[in-house]
């Protein structure tokens, strides 16, 4: 949750609670309506008290209970229960949402008391006592947010964020001039104190008389704003280096402004406006201006040197394939193994409550998939092989698929559980006699447990199997099914008089709206469906039979053609919470999408319109990726829908990518790969010119890829691989720099379960070549290769190679069905990155926010996102059309297929805008 806001509503809870009340009479209001209203107030809750507005809030939350209230009380209430507990949760639910409330109560109870006695105790207050600068110390009356805005001298750009967004800090930023009308903050207190005015030993006064007269007014507020920060462009600490513009100015302000009464110690921005810039792009007027580069030739030649000894190098072949194995290899008959093992051993009540645990939730995962099986099952036998399998066929498909997924999950963890009993009878071997009746009998308890759910899983493996069976049956039997002739066509109608056919055309209809809209959802069908193969397109079918009446409608003009998302309104709605409608083998793109919308920082780049001051007309998507992009970002954080349609994006990357354009299932890394270049080179228009004469062969390396041309994609997204080549003869090292937009990682072929960080180990680590031409040796050597990260990215992708190609079967591709462990929070990168790149200001510690998932095999799948709303806080899943509350425990699954990770801030993105 954010810092606490001031109380700025009432100063007693009492006063607190008539705003709360509800003038108008509900008794009269549907309870459809009622619904909507309760559900909005919940989630208007949520913002304000995740935004630290506790007042706000607690009035929002007390609305929301007398509107519950108010349903209750209806009528037809009894009738309309199991639409109340899906629209706003069963009982425990609700607990909850009261515990949270009475949190809020408390909280208020005492800052409303706290604040009486401040104000009762302030006019006893001494006056501020100065300090030998002449510098006032904040007295104990003084606001406690800035009491903790004094660490150490220097302020985060989070924090500077939060400061800006109350209004309560003023910034000088001392770069100069030049640089200052380039990009500066959009924030109404900064301003700028140039660097050439400012020289050592100058007083305040005199510096503020060569200031400009804008300058100036800002100036004099020092003295009256509850901070004061500096920012220049990289400093990063509370004393910057002798003699720079920063150091400089802080000494006059804190030694040689003697008139002027600082209500809290001056500080300086950590990371400075380039860091500033890059957590919070929209809030400068150019925020792809890049610092000035600093002559540094001779760090960048001991960089060149990674790994001065070979000896330093961590081999593949020094990483066994034990180290990927959960269980740990025991010998039972060594009394010394069992006893490295005794500390390990969970006790037999611990295994007991988590075996009881594990079984509830199992329990319920296999009542969902027995029921969909039996589903299933009925569905094949009333079909024909070659028929097709409708919308909600589909939808029954993919949910065994999760399912599936969900049991597969429960059998590691159910191997789990028999691993501790392995090591508990171990531990047990130590002291036998120690061990009572009750404990031998638990034990057997909790072994049998554990053969029943092996006996289920490998039920559920036999059902999968011969469901994939089915359905290779079914595409085998549709490959030779040959549909009949269709009937002849009508005889053509009488010839008319040409002028009457004139008349008609020009006639308008009696419903031309509706003509419209059919004929231009006829066209983007059609263009929707083209599947290309062997250069004939597929003729696509519709049932129009299906077609609403009425529905609403979301068009946005461009220069050549309407948008359409069709939009469907509903419950559950709310900014960032619109779900993506399947096209037809869709889940790819809609996967990646959401997880796109949730990147706060590009989501707020598209909402405020800035990506249009930089898109390129010169490349080869014209700009049009990016347009189709940001439009849809905007209505999914409209929050005014259930879910909408992808159709017009969906067209234009069908346009520059063939596999893009017909029903056929793709590979969701493959299409976030090839967007995030074509988004990129839409928006590559940024000039970046080259500051020295000399530079390094990584900065080198950049400029060569990015043709001196950058975006905002390139800044978030893309990094940078040094791939360091070291002679075991003469030990000469050759480096080479590549940039990527993610990460792709191998998994161990031989480990059910495993952690992230062993597969970076793995990627990371050196391998040795051979007949590699070292260029001091003149001659073929054996060498040693080693990756490592040369710039690390504000967001960084990882995708999981999930299939590979299975050489005993024909070539095929098979899925590694491995379970990651991967970290939710503090993914460190330190141990992956090049000497160059640990000297960097930027952090090198990431949080997850979202995950592309893959259900079932090449052969059919289905994928989803599970995404962390910066907007409220907490894990959603997206899948399709439909959007629902996620568990945060059950983010991480053997489903994961591309992490996104971000060192960025979840700062929820501006107001969404309107259509």
């Amino acid at each position: 949750m954010a810092q606490l806001k001031k109380l700025h509503m009432t100063d007693n809870l009492d006063t607190l609670g008539q705003l709360s009340n509800i003038t108008i009479d509900l008794r009269g209001k549907s309870t459809k309506m009622l619904l909507l209203t309760a559900r909005k107030l919940f989630m208007t809750a949520e913002e304000y008290r995740l935004d630290g507005d506790e007042e706000l809030a607690y009035i929002s939350y007390m609305k929301y209970f007398k509107v519950i209230t108010a349903i209750r009380q209806k009528p037809d209430y009894q009738s309309h229960k199991v639409q109340v507990k899906e629209a706003l949760g069963d009982t425990e639910a609700n607990r909850r949402i009261m515990d949270s409330l009475e949190l809020i109560t408390d909280s208020l109870s005492m800052r409303y008391s706290k604040l009486q006695k401040q104000t009762t105790a302030l006019h006893s207050q001494p006056e501020p006592i100065r300090n030998g600068g002449g510098k006032a110390l904040k007295s104990a009356t003084s606001s406690t947010q800035a009491t903790e805005y004094t660490r150490l001298g220097v302020v985060s750009c989070q924090e500077l964020f939060e400061r800006m967004h109350e209004k309560s800090v003023l910034v000088m930023d001392c770069r100069s001039s030049a640089d200052y009308e380039k990009s500066h903050l959009t924030y109404v207190c900064a301003f700028n104190v140039p660097e050439d005015l400012i020289t050592p030993g100058m007083s305040a006064g005199k510096l503020q008389a060569r200031l400009s007269s804008s300058a100036k007014a800002s100036w004099a507020s020092r003295s009256i704003k509850e901070s004061v920060v500096l920012m220049d462009w990289n400093s990063k600490d509370a004393q910057p280096a002798a003699n720079t513009a920063i150091a400089t100015l802080l000494d006059i302000l804190k030694n040689w402004d003697p008139d002027v009464t600082y209500r809290a110690p001056i500080q300086i921005v950590e990371g400075g406006y380039e860091y500033f810039i890059m957590m919070y792009p929209t809030h400068s007027t150019n925020p792809s201006v890049q610092a000035p580069q600093q002559n540094n030739n001779d760090i960048e030649t001991i960089d060149d040197i990674e790994y001065p000894s070979i000896s330093d190098i961590t081999m593949k072949e020094d990483i066994s394939p034990r180290d990927f194995r959960p269980r740990p290899d025991v010998n039972r008959a060594s009394k010394q193994a069992a006893l490295r093992t005794y500390d390990q051993a969970k006790p037999i009540a611990e295994i007991m409550r988590d075996q009881a645990e594990f079984l509830q939730r199992a329990k319920h995962n296999d009542e969902q998939l027995d029921n969909a099986a039996k589903m299933w099952k009925s569905l094949i036998q009333q079909k024909s092989p070659s028929s097709d399998l409708s919308e909600s066929d589909r939808q029954l498909l993919y949910k065994i698929l999760q399912l599936e997924n969900q049991a597969e999950d429960y059998k590691i963890e159910n191997n789990r559980l028999r691993d501790d009993v392995e090591r508990l009878k171990t531990s047990q071997t130590v002291a036998p006699q120690q061990v009572s009746p009750k404990e031998v009998e638990a034990t057997r308890r909790i072994e049998w447990e554990i053969q029943q759910r092996q006996r289920r899983d490998e039920l559920y493996e036999r059902q999968r199997l011969e469901r994939e069976q089915q359905l290779a049956i079914a595409r085998e039997a549709k490959k030779h099914y040959k549909p009949p002739s269709p009937p002849p066509p009508p005889p053509p109608p009488p010839q008319e008089d040409a002028s009457q056919n004139t008349e008609s055309l020009l006639k308008p209809t009696t419903n031309g709206d509706a003509d419209l809209d059919l004929v231009l959802e006829e066209s983007l069908a059609l263009q929707e469906g083209l599947a290309f193969e062997d250069g004939q397109a597929e003729k696509p079918t519709f049932d129009r039979t299906t077609k609403p009446t009425s529905r609403p409608r979301s068009v946005e003009k461009t220069a050549t053609r309407a948008r359409d998302f069709s939009p469907v309104e509903g419950p559950n709605m709310g900014k960032g919470l619109t779900g993506l409608k399947n096209l037809g083998n869709t889940c790819y793109m809609n996967s990646i999408l959401q997880c796109l919308s949730n990147t706060p920082q590009l989501t707020e780049y598209c909402i405020s319109d800035q990506y249009k001051n930089y898109i390129s007309r010169s490349n080869k998507t014209n700009g049009q990726v990016i347009e189709e992009v940001a439009a849809l970002i905007k209505v999914l954080w409209n929050g005014q829908y259930k879910c909408v349609a992808s159709r017009d994006l969906r067209y234009v990357v069908g346009q520059y990518q063939r596999i893009f354009r017909g029903v056929d299932q793709q590979d969701s890394h493959e299409f976030l790969t090839i967007l995030m270049d074509w988004l990129h080179s839409d928006l590559q228009t940024l000039d970046v010119p080259r500051i020295r004469e000399t530079i390094g062969a990584a900065e080198k390396a950049w400029l060569d890829f990015t043709k001196a041309k950058e975006s905002m994609i390139l800044h978030l997204f893309y990094g940078q691989m040094k791939s360091t080549v070291k002679c075991v003869a003469c030990h000469k090292e050759s480096a080479t720099y590549e940039c990527f937009s993610n990460l792709s990682l191998e998994l161990p072929p031989n480990a059910n379960e495993c952690q992230l960080s062993q597969c970076m180990d793995m990627y990371f680590s050196g391998e040795r070549i051979h007949g590699w031409n070292c260029p001091n040796c003149k001659t073929k050597r054996d060498a040693i290769k080693k990756l490592d990260i040369s710039k690390l990215p504000p967001v960084l992708v990882v995708h999981l190679k999930r299939f590979y190609a299975d050489t005993s079967n024909t070539g095929a591709y098979v899925k590694k069905q491995n379970y990651l462990n991967f970290p939710l929070q503090n993914l460190a990168m330190n141990p992956y990155i090049a000497r160059a790149e640990s000297r960097a200001g930027t952090p090198k510690t990431y949080q997850l926010y979202a995950v592309s998932n893959h259900y079932g095999s090449m052969e059919g799948g289905h994928y989803t996102a599970f995404c962390k709303s910066a907007h409220y806080r907490r894990w959603f899943k997206f899948d399709d059309q439909v959007v629902s509350y996620l568990e945060t425990p059950n983010v991480v699954s053997s489903a994961a297929y591309i992490l996104f990770y971000t060192w960025l801030p979840p700062a929820a993105p501006v107001n969404s805008v309107g259509l």
